[in-house]
């Protein structure tokens, strides 16, 4: 179910942007929702974790993720993606070009992405 949300994982807290299943407008919305949650924390502070499994895309997301991703910059610390398949992660690619972001890793599963982040110094 799209949305965003903080949880904790092994004492750590997470900012999970769930698109998982997500058609263009769901999409739209949890990019506020986390844009707005995101935006109001410290400098290089989050720990992010953006499920992009079976969502829809298409260019218009493409382009917001790019955008959505530039304007988080300087608030993460470190974001762990999942669901990367396909064209999905052509976009990733581009958006890790585009951004010149150093801290956003592919992760096979959402556990694993949890683990990894909580590891975190």
């Amino acid at each position: 179910m799209a949305g965003c949300s903080i949880i904790n994982h092994k004492g750590k807290k997470i900012v999970h942007m769930d698109f998982s299943n997500s058609n263009q407008e769901e999409v739209m919305s949890t990019m506020k929702q986390a844009e707005a949650l995101i935006r109001n924390q410290p400098p290089e502070s989050v720990l992010g974790l953006l499920d992009i499994s079976g969502s829809m895309y298409n260019k218009e997301i493409a382009a917001a993720f790019k955008d959505f991703a530039a304007g988080n910059k300087p608030f993460i610390k470190m974001t762990a993606v999942v669901g990367l398949e396909g064209i999905k992660k052509v976009l990733y690619d581009a958006v890790l070009m585009f951004t010149r972001r150093k801290n956003l890793v592919a992760m096979d599963s959402l556990e694993k992405a949890k683990d990894f982040l909580a590891e975190l110094k």
